[in-house]
């Protein structure tokens, strides 16, 4: 029971954690206007449509990115939505710093080379629109 008890012990430390409180708070006021809500939910499923066809191998149709581009920059121009897609950055930036943490301490053997290098062919891709 210790080890659960010191996950939850994590548990309350992010939530009391600067990154978690910015982004909980700017969330907030996604949430709070119903245009911007939507247009951060279409950009998401757009996203998350590119990476799931790239993670199998699928070629992205080029429409589907300039309008996933586009979408971005007019989502760049708002202050809130940069606000919080900056903060979502760093709050998942963190997580994923802990699971590495958890996962070195672990001695798992997860292929860390390879998956960097998947995820950073999409990003370059995403960003060079393939």
């Amino acid at each position: 029971m210790v080890t659960y008890d010191n996950a939850h012990k994590l548990a309350k430390s992010l939530k009391e954690c600067d990154e978690y409180k910015e982004y909980k708070k700017l969330e907030e006021q996604i949430a709070a206007n119903s245009e911007t809500k939507k247009m951060v939910v279409d950009f998401r499923k757009r996203q998350f449509e590119i990476q799931s066809a790239q993670m199998v191998g699928q070629k992205i149709e080029d429409n589907k990115i300039e309008k996933i581009k586009e979408l971005q920059e007019i989502m760049m121009k708002n202050p809130t939505v940069s606000a919080f897609m900056q903060a979502e950055y760093r709050l998942s930036q963190m997580l994923s710093d802990i699971y590495k943490i958890i996962g070195e301490a672990l001695d798992l053997n997860f292929d860390k080379d390879e998956d960097e290098k998947k995820a950073d062919k999409q990003v370059e891709e995403i960003d060079e629109g393939k």
